[in-house]
Parts: C-alpha cells; sequence; structure tokens
C-alpha cells in the first residue's frame, strides 16, 4: 500500500496555521519554506490531518508504522510525536496542533483547508498596499547591540516610507511587536496590514548575521526571505538590499527616481552609521539622560562623517525636543535646530525628517506660518507615511485655528501609528483646541486605555472635564498627572488652574507660589503660569507672563490664538498685540466664541 493511501480522501495540498503539507511531493512548508521532516514523524502527521478532530489511538498509529512488527513502539511512537512537534514549534501543554489523550493518542485541533495546485502560490500581480516592519532580533541577546536590530528596522521604514501607495505603520506602533514567536496572522489582523518584514541580527566579533522574510499575514505564506553574512561595517548595504528586494516583492512598479530613494547611501563610513543607528535608539527612548546620550552618537557620526546629513538631522531632533522638555532655554534649543537643521538640507534637500524639523523652528521660534507651512508639506511629499511630520503639521495647523485640517491631519497619524501614546494624545488636545470637549474627553481615555498612567494624556482629560464644568474630576485627574510626571510644572500648573476655578483661590495660590519660587529650578513655561492667573482674575499678570514668553520664544506661545483657558484676555487690546508679534492676528479662528 503506497504511503500516501493513509489520507485518500483528503486534498493533496492542506493548509493549517502557517504550514502547508503536500502529500504528493511527501513535504511540509511553513510559509512556504520546506522543512526537514523524517519519514515517520511525517507518517504520523499524515495520519492525524485525515481524521482531523477525531482521536487517533496509539495502537492505530502502530499499526500504520509498524504493522505486523514485533516491536516496542511506545519509545518510537513518544519519539516520533515528539519530533513533529518540534518541528511544527507546538507545545504538548499548549497545543494549536497536536493535543494528547494521555494513555489514548492523540488529536489534531487545528482547523485545515484545502489549498488548488494555483491557489497556494500568491499571486504575481497582485499588488500589495500595506506593510509593518517589526523589530529584528538581537539573537546573541547582548543589550550592546540591541540598537542594530531596531536600527535596521527603523531605516528600512524610512525608506519604504517614501513610497507612493504604500501605507507602512510607523515604528512606536510596529516597535511593540517584539515577541518572535507571535502568530503574523494575528498582528497583521489589529495593525491592518497585508504583509509583515520580521527578522533577526547576530553579530559576533566582526561578523554580522541578518535573516528576514516577508510574510503575507492573510496567508500565513512566506514572500520573500534571505540570510545576509556580511562583515559588520556592511551593516548598511544590508539595510539597502532588504529594502529594494522588499519593494520588488510587493510587486511595486517603481520609477527610476522612486529606486534611487530607496537604494539611497546616506553615508559610506561604517563608524558614522553605526553610531548614527545609536543615535537614534537613545533617541527614541525619550528621556533627558538618553537624549544626551543620542547627541554624543549622532555628534560621533558627523565627526566620522562630514557630510551625514541624516546624523544633522538627529541632532536637530534632539534640540527641537530639548525646548518642549526644558533641558535647555527655548531659544538657545531652537536656534541650534535650525542651524543643523538647515546644514542638513543644505547637504540633501530630500530629508523629510529635516524639512519637518526646519518647520518646527520657523513656527516656534519664527512664527512664520506661511514658511513653515512649506516645509511641512515638503516633508510630507517626500514622505507620505511620516506620521511624526503629520503630528506636527497637525498642530500647526491647530494653532492657526484651522480644525478641521489639524484633525484629518492628526487622524491620518494616527492611522499609521495607532500605538502612539503622543499621537493619541495630540489627537485629544486638538479636540481640546477645536473645543470639542466631550471628544476630547473621550480621546483621552482611549490613550489612557493604552497606558493608564500617561501623565499628558491625564493631563488632556484634565482640561477637557474642566471646560465641562466637571472641576473635581479635573482636579483627581491633575494630581494624578502630578504623581505620575515628577510633579512636571505643567501638570502642577494645570492643577492650581483647576483650583482656581473650582473657587479654592488658596489652594491655587499656594501652588503657584510654589511654581514662581521653583521656576529656575524646572526651566517653568511663562505660558502655563499665564493661564493660571487667567483664572485667578489677575490679568495684568497674565499679560505679563505672555510678554515674557514672548521675548523667551516659550514653545507653548503658539496656542495663544485658540486657547479657551484665556478666553478672558481676549478683549484686551494687549492680548490682540500679542497675537500681532506672533503673526496671528489676522487669521480667522472659527473656534473662538
Amino acid at each position: 500500500m503506497p504511503e500516501s493511501a493513509f489520507s485518500p480522501h483528503l486534498p493533496r495540498i492542506v493548509r493549517f496555521g502557517a504550514f502547508e503539507v503536500d502529500f504528493d511531493a511527501r513535504e511540509l512548508r511553513k510559509r512556504g519554506l520546506r522543512l526537514r521532516v523524517q519519514r515517520k514523524p511525517f507518517q504520523i502527521l499524515e495520519l492525524l490531518l485525515a481524521r482531523r478532530g477525531e482521536l487517533v489511538t496509539r495502537q492505530e498509529i502502530a499499526e500504520r508504522l509498524w504493522p505486523g512488527l514485533y516491536v516496542n513502539f511506545d519509545h518510537s511512537l513518544n519519539t516520533a510525536v515528539n519530533t513533529l512537534r518540534q518541528v511544527l514549534s507546538d507545545s504538548p501543554r499548549t497545543p494549536r496542533f497536536i493535543e494528547t489523550r494521555p494513555g489514548l493518542g492523540y488529536i489534531f485541533v487545528a482547523p485545515i483547508e484545502p489549498v488548488g495546485t494555483q491557489s497556494s502560490v500568491p499571486s504575481q500581480t497582485e499588488r500589495i498596499e500595506s506593510l509593518a516592519v517589526l523589530p529584528f532580533e538581537n539573537t546573541a541577546h547582548d543589550p550592546a547591540t540591541d540598537y542594530l536590530g531596531d536600527g535596521i528596522a527603523d531605516n528600512v521604514i524610512s525608506s519604504l516610507s517614501t513610497l507612493p501607495g504604500l501605507r507602512i505603520v510607523a515604528r512606536t506602533t510596529a516597535f511593540r511587536y517584539r515577541d518572535p514567536s507571535a502568530d503574523p496572522a494575528e498582528i497583521g489582523r489589529q495593525l491592518g496590514v497585508r504583509a509583515l518584514l520580521m527578522g533577526k541580527v547576530t553579530q559576533r566579533g566582526d561578523s554580522l548575521s541578518v535573516s528576514s522574510e516577508l510574510i503575507d499575514s492573510q496567508t500565513g505564506w512566506r514572500l520573500w526571505g534571505e540570510q545576509f553574512e556580511r562583515p559588520a561595517a556592511d551593516a548598511m548595504t544590508i539595510e539597502r538590499s532588504i529594502a529594494t528586494r522588499i519593494s520588488t516583492a510587493l510587486r511595486m512598479h517603481l520609477d527610476g527616481q522612486q529606486r534611487g530613494r530607496i537604494a539611497k547611501q546616506h553615508t559610506g563610513n561604517s563608524e558614522a552609521y553605526q553610531n548614527f543607528l545609536k543615535g537614534r535608539f537613545f533617541y527614541n527612548k525619550m528621556t533627558p539622560d538618553a537624549l544626551q546620550t543620542s547627541i554624543a552618537h549622532f555628534e560621533s557620526a558627523i565627526a566620522a562623517d562630514p557630510d551625514y546629513a541624516l546624523a544633522y538631522a538627529g541632532l536637530a531632533d534632539v534640540h527641537s525636543l530639548f525646548a518642549f522638555l526644558n533641558v535647555l532655554p527655548s531659544d538657545q534649543a531652537l536656534v541650534r535646530a535650525r542651524d543643523l537643521a538647515t546644514t542638513a538640507l543644505r547637504l540633501d534637500d530630500e530629508l523629510a525628517e529635516a524639512h519637518a524639523s526646519l518647520a518646527g523652528v520657523k513656527k516656534l521660534y519664527d512664527w512664520d506660518w506661511e514658511g513653515a507651512e512649506r516645509e511641512y508639506l515638503r516633508a510630507l511629499e517626500l514622505n507620505p507615511n511620516y506620521a511624526a511630520g503629520r503630528q506636527s503639521y497637525a498642530a500647526h495647523l491647530s494653532a492657526q485655528g484651522r480644525s478641521e485640517e489639524a484633525l484629518r491631519e492628526i487622524r491620518l497619524a494616527q492611522q499609521l501609528d495607532p500605538l502612539s501614546l503622543v499621537i493619541n494624545m495630540e489627537f485629544a488636545w486638538h479636540l481640546y483646541m477645536a473645543r470639542d470637549f466631550e471628544a476630547s474627553r473621550e480621546q483621552s481615555l482611549k490613550t489612557l486605555e493604552l497606558e493608564p498612567h500617561f501623565p499628558a494624556a491625564l493631563h488632556t482629560l484634565g482640561i477637557a472635564c474642566e471646560q465641562l464644568g466637571e472641576h473635581d474630576a479635573a482636579i483627581t485627574h491633575f494630581r494624578n498627572a502630578c504623581a505620575f510626571s515628577g510633579n512636571h510644572p505643567a501638570a502642577r500648573a494645570a492643577l492650581a488652574h483647576a483650583y482656581a476655578g473650582s473657587g479654592r483661590l488658596d489652594e491655587s495660590r499656594r501652588v503657584l507660589q510654589d511654581l514662581e519660587n521653583t521656576q529656575s529650578e524646572r526651566g517653568l513655561s511663562p505660558y502655563w503660569l499665564s493661564v493660571v492667573y487667567c483664572e485667578l482674575g489677575e490679568g495684568d499678570a497674565a499679560i505679563a507672563k505672555l510678554q515674557q514668553g514672548l521675548e523667551r520664544r516659550d514653545v507653548w506661545m503658539v496656542w495663544l490664538a485658540v486657547e479657551p483657558r484665556l478666553d478672558r484676555l481676549r478683549p484686551d487690546p494687549r492680548f490682540a498685540e500679542l497675537l500681532r508679534r506672533i503673526r496671528l492676528h489676522n487669521r480667522a479662528f472659527t473656534a473662538i466664541p
């Protein structure tokens, strides 16, 4: 009897999970790759598939595999089943495929589906339009080389993001999926993408091994895969090779300019490239200490290659962030960011990140709204999938009272980076500035579902509740924001404002005085103090703080035109003069009553 006669009623090819069994070829494949499996384990799999959902006894298996032989088959059977489970990455305790009935036999519990000989191969004409690049697994488990897997994946994202018609998930969301054993179909469902790029990186001394595979999340089929064995100095060439091959595997038809962007080499210096990867790795940690470390690496990259535009853009991003985090005075940080972004663009005018950085300086420091708009639009033209760029552009629009446009942009950013805490929080912020306080409260609550202790979302929740008249709830949220932010001045100022709004004036003044006394230690924004003075009815002090913020180029001053908490000041001619000086006096603010 031929071995394939074990399953005469089964289709010749069946699929379960990421696996396929071809009975005629006697092959087991995972995502299209043939797996090595011995004869007896394959026969057991064949028999279990033929009786899917039914108990197949140990005696039946013995009679099939060892007919007429007087052998002690218990040990041989156990060995064969264990081998099969290893090939399938299955567990006897938590089985996905083969469930053991102790002392009786086995049941194949996963659903199976027939695969036609033509449909088993993905269409060679169907274009895939959505992709997530997951962080590459560091198989050496050496923390000193963690930057490498993240950096290669991050740069592949940046390269592919420039392609038209391809939606690629931003790193903030994609990098939350670090479990190498996770089911690609489930990840694809959660992210709403058709394809996933997964990979592994191992660096031992001067040797670098990178393996990657592109997977169709709907079928589990492996669309492309390759192993790269190169000297560690060649990491940048591996990254370019992966991006180029993926564009082909996704069946994208690119022109010469688009192909050039993917294959673009930003530096030929390996030392500079390695330091750039480390700089981005520490930048993404977003802590003051990590940001200082990122500066050191970006500067080392520039020292190794003075024409490395990406490193200048990275330094510009850090200094722009310093202005918001009060690590440096705003005017000092933003002037430095402008110089760095300008240098990056002089070296390479097609860097979306540098255009966005320059746009931020034009908005926050120069109050050049038209110039900032041109830079943002250029950045998004170069990289339509630039979630952070859309996030910043949304803030640009929101500050001018262009609420509908701002909300459209922040929704696009959220689609690209759905698990980003900052983007979700800023969605709530823009709803607040658009005076849709109910929606702002709901979006804040959704953000807190992602991270219950996120101070910025607690802050947006508090300011929305204030505007809805829920003062006690607002105070609670601001207190929590203080607790989880280490008593950040912005959270304490918001708390003082809420105290004043609820009539607890003594408590408000006590917090305000404490802020005034400690502002030199924490780099307090005059804007925040102005908001408190305004609620206390001290208009002269509120205006004075805003004038101080104007002189310091306080980054929060751009919100003057739309901030609901400053409405009491709007009839004051001095407030109108402030708006004129930041070039917002002639804007149409439909959100302001």
